[in-house]
């Protein structure tokens, strides 16, 4: 059998350390994901109604019947169902939401942190990362590529039919990073599951130049108590 780490322990070590990080990296397996935007060649657009991917069809043809839209393939072979949607509700667990930074490279990150200390590699956890202390600072190096960005999973179920299964919204936009301090707070507050909306927001502005600029940006809004919810409303029960 081959074995080119055979005289080269310290390469095997790295080696080895970078298989730890893929691992880190993989997520449980979800049945959806919702995704505010998509690639047209290599061109990222943004979104004005959600669109959520699927490897199965059953889900896709669901969803469809749920929110509208139409079905196509997404890059990577999945089934994508573009919405009628820039709004819609699901159930969120805050103690399953995971938030870092996040820089990646040819598929591994190579810089997690929490803002202020590393994440990983085990032997840097806890010390303080090399991140720019202000804001615009760590977007620029992020622009970049010089530096991580937000990475922000959080696993959602449907209220209107929770046998599709766990999905998820991983949002990367700077956006929601400010505003998930906020966010987490209102869900703290909340005894169990929290019905929430998750939504699309248009945004319009102008330059100093008189350049005309727009964006979306995701928003969750935190709606209350799932259960609560649910006596109200015995139709979103499943």
């Amino acid at each position: 059998m081959l074995d080119i780490f055979a005289t080269d322990p310290e390469a095997k070590a790295q080696r080895e350390e970078r298989e730890e990080a893929r691992t880190r990296a993989e997520r449980p397996s979800f049945a959806f994901q919702f995704r505010s935007g998509k690639m047209n060649g290599r061109q990222p657009v943004s979104l004005k109604q959600w669109r959520i991917t699927t490897p199965r069809q059953a889900v896709a043809e669901a969803l469809k019947e749920l929110y509208g839209g139409t079905i196509t393939e997404a890059t990577n072979g999945d089934f994508a169902v573009d919405t009628d949607q820039d709004r819609i509700s699901v159930v969120v667990d805050v103690s399953k939401i995971e938030s870092k930074l996040i820089q990646w490279a040819d598929g591994l990150p190579i810089h997690e942190c929490d803002g202020s200390k590393y994440l990983s590699p085990e032997e840097d956890k806890g010390k303080p990362c090399d991140c720019p202390k202000l804001l615009e600072e760590r977007k620029e190096k992020a622009k970049q590529r010089r530096g991580p960005k937000p990475n922000i999973v959080i696993p959602i179920r449907l209220p209107l039919d929770e046998e599709l299964g766990l999905g998820k919204y991983t949002a990367t936009a700077w956006s929601f990073a400010e505003d998930l301090p906020y966010t987490m707070k209102a869900l703290s507050r909340i005894d169990g599951e929290a019905l929430c909306v998750l939504r699309l927001e248009h945004v319009e502005y102008t330059l100093k130049s008189g350049e005309k600029r727009e964006f979306t940006k995701p928003v969750l809004d935190v709606v209350g108590s799932f259960q609560d919810a649910i006596a109200d409303d015995p139709d979103l029960e499943s």
